[in-house]
């Protein structure tokens, strides 16, 4: 795997190390997943470095964590509901979810930038 060095906000990097996370969870057990958790570890450990590590960032990151995996978990059953070919109620409740998700996901993202933003701007801190 080659490193590529670009910009990003912090909740896209906290927003990678979820998908990393949940994705390493879905993977079977026996199944090699050593890269995915090499990539989770180390951007956890740029994440450690360059965010603030206090208690709204540590509740900031649950809330979107508790999002994708509720995303993940819904499109899950989604593509089960295609499968069996099944779009009555069930699956208009699974697509209102899905909505609801994604909108309490980029609510977490918006609110971790911002609260980034004002730890950034502070003088007496030393992150980002």
């Amino acid at each position: 795997m080659n490193d590529i060095l670009v910009p990003c906000d912090p909740a896209d990097l906290i927003d990678r190390i979820i998908d990393l996370q949940l994705r390493i969870d879905a993977v079977p057990d026996g199944t090699n997943r050593s890269d995915m958790v090499r990539q989770r570890e180390l951007l956890s450990r740029l994440a450690a470095r360059v965010m603030p590590q206090d208690f709204a960032m540590t509740q900031l990151t649950r809330n979107l964590f508790d999002a994708r995996s509720d995303l993940f978990n819904v499109i899950r059953d989604l593509h089960a509901s295609d499968q069996r070919k099944d779009y009555d109620t069930g699956f208009v409740a699974l697509t209102q979810a899905m909505l609801a998700a994604m909108t309490a996901a980029e609510t977490a993202r918006a609110a971790i930038n911002r609260h980034a933003a004002t730890i950034s701007s502070d003088p007496s801190s030393s992150h980002l």
